[in-house]
């Protein structure tokens, strides 16, 4: 089995969050605010938050003031089956997320305007479709929400290139 790490985190501001956001993006899955489940090795974890670590200090050095702090733990099997139910319904928001407030609405835009000014924004949406379906591999996460975006993401497709010709 896949081994997984919890990282809590805490930012005592914006700022360090953006900070935190900026070290740590596609490093894991976020199942709360500051609670990320990653597949990374610890090591590697560990290296990019000391990598905050050192951007944050040189930028308090100029004035700037903020707390960072977190703790990395490596999760048993047992500790990860009590964790998974928490990633399985994060990922079912995401999907009626990503249908609703993405897909839905741009399949009918693109069946009722010009597709010039859709391109950008079905690219947004293919962006945040292969995240998520890649982190649906990542934690072998199988259900109906994912059936329905990855119906709506060929929707898109055949719609976008039948529109677009």
């Amino acid at each position: 089995m896949r081994r997984f790490v919890l990282v809590l985190i805490y930012g005592s501001n914006d700022e360090v969050q953006g900070l935190v956001n900026k070290h740590l993006v596609d490093s894991g899955f976020s199942v709360l605010p500051n609670v990320i489940v990653s597949w990374l090795p610890q090591q590697e974890l560990e290296r990019k938050l000391l990598n905050i670590k050192e951007e944050l200090i040189d930028i308090m050095e100029r004035g700037f003031e903020g707390e960072f702090a977190y703790a990395v733990i490596e999760l048993t099997d047992e500790q990860f089956k009590a964790v998974r139910p928490m990633i399985v319904r994060r990922l079912e928001v995401d999907c009626q997320r990503l249908i609703s407030w993405g897909g839905e609405a741009l399949l009918r835009r693109i069946r009722s305007q010009r597709i010039e000014g859709i391109k950008k924004e079905l690219l947004r949406f293919e962006r945040e479709y292969r995240r998520l379906v890649s982190i649906h591999e990542v934690f072998d996460v199988r259900h109906e929400p994912l059936n329905k975006v990855m119906e709506l993401a060929r929707e898109l497709r055949i719609e976008y290139e039948r529109r677009s010709h």
